[in-house]
């Protein structure tokens, strides 16, 4: 808990008992967390915690560089701990979605494009995973 509360200071944002819980969810989980599931989780630490607090928290996080919001799904965002830039794989069996890890094109090595510079980019493959697909061959 110590090692959190720090993380969070050296961002320049306040710890709150809430803002613990979000976080702790995303260490937790290691994964890639919708707003309800993040509430769920928070809920459990702090229980008198509010949808409404979550998505505040989640986007002072990703505001903040900690936290990425990733939109693969049209009717919901996810989030995940920010890390070095991937693509995301969704599994429209499972609905699981998984980090894809690719070479990086020129595009990405010098952050432009046709000019532009890139500040961040966002992949996103759709289709069945490997499990589904073993799941499919067994059946």
């Amino acid at each position: 808990m110590q090692q959190t509360s720090e993380i969070l200071r050296e961002l320049k944002i306040k710890v709150t008992p809430q803002r613990l819980s979000v976080y702790l969810a995303f260490n937790k989980a290691r994964g890639h967390l919708s707003a309800d599931e993040v509430y769920r989780a928070a809920q459990k630490k702090v229980p008198a915690i509010s949808l409404g607090t979550v998505y505040s928290i989640l986007e002072n996080f990703c505001a903040k560089g900690l936290l990425r919001e990733i939109k693969i799904d049209f009717n919901k965002s996810f989030y995940e701990m920010k890390k070095e830039p991937h693509h995301h794989f969704s599994c429209r069996i499972c609905n699981k979605i998984f980090d894809v890890h690719m070479p990086v094109c020129s595009a990405l090595r010098t952050n432009t494009v046709d000019g532009h510079i890139i500040d961040d980019f966002q992949g996103y493959f759709y289709g069945t995973c490997a499990g589904c697909l073993n799941g499919k061959k067994k059946k």
